[in-house]
């Protein structure tokens, strides 16, 4: 099914409502091209699990998070599994005072529930009073909320850079902080100093935040635990469950289970009778 209307040219040509709010379900990914949009954005999966990659970073937005990309920086988006959940498109003069970086708030509530209401407002045309206050809500509810910056930031000098980008092609890689210097032509003092200057994570930390990213895109699409485990390089299926729970506090079993809390709460995207993109449509989360 495609869109009740055409959302996406309205989005692309700055005019309609302040913000124009849509449901998305997506059995496949999205296209990773990275492209900009004129408004910011504000998506909240329900389901499934988005990557998100800017010339600063990649981050992942997983359900019960909301995901905010500023307008005008460009970026790439890779979905994995299916995803579900809301994109809300907001005109930039209402962006100032939102972070200039692509970040995750946290999702409350009141928050979810404003979203929820906007897909049902009319996209090609400006907010009524009620309406506008219930987006002015939303604006305040967001900026209180805890944000959660790049998990992954991209190291600046380019021998770092080369190294931060075969560990994520390869998170496997058993290969030492000494052998990545030696490969990079760099000293391992100077690694060690520069990546925790540049990232503000040591190169162990970033090996294992990479790992974990790895880890759950994989689990997204539904691969086994042991599986993921020992594809990851780790001796044992209990090592790998251990740093998992320690840094994202629940076992990877568990980590979507728990987080369907939105779905179940009745944040269900494919309402009858309002704006969606489903397969095929011209919406991306991002």
């Amino acid at each position: 099914m495609g869109l009740s209307c055409d959302i996406q040219q309205i989005i692309d040509s700055g005019g309609g409502a302040e913000l124009i709010a849509v449901n998305v379900r997506n059995e496949v990914a999205f296209d990773p091209t990275p492209h900009v949009h004129a408004r910011g954005t504000l998506f909240l999966l329900t389901e499934g699990l988005v990557a998100v990659e800017t010339a600063r970073g990649r981050f992942l937005a997983p359900p019960r998070g909301i995901g905010w990309m500023p307008p005008s920086v460009p970026h790439a988006v890779q979905s994995y599994g299916p995803t579900a959940g809301f994109g809300a498109f907001l005109a930039a003069e209402f962006c100032g005072d939102l972070p200039a970086e692509p970040t995750n708030f946290q999702a409350s509530p009141l928050a979810v529930m404003v979203m929820q209401r906007a897909v049902a407002w009319a996209p090609d045309k400006p907010l009524g009073p009620a309406q506008m206050r219930l987006l002015l809500v939303l604006l305040d509810e967001i900026r209180q909320t805890p944000t959660e910056p790049l998990q992954l930031p991209w190291p600046t000098d380019a021998r770092l850079l080369a190294i931060a980008r075969a560990l994520l092609a390869d998170v496997a890689n058993p290969r030492r902080l000494e052998q990545w210097a030696h490969w990079a032509d760099i000293s391992s003092r100077s690694l060690s100093r520069k990546f925790v200057q540049e990232t503000g994570m040591t190169f162990a930390q970033w090996r294992q935040w990479a790992r974990l990213t790895q880890a759950l895109e994989w689990l997204a699409t539904g691969q086994a635990v042991k599986h993921v485990a020992l594809s990851l390089g780790y001796d044992s299926v209990s090592a790998f469950i251990k740093v998992f729970r320690q840094a994202l506090g629940t076992t990877p079993a568990a980590y979507f289970q728990n987080r369907g809390a939105l779905r179940d709460a009745g944040a269900t995207p494919g309402q009858e009778g309002v704006a969606s993109a489903e397969p095929g449509g011209a919406v991306p989360v991002a």
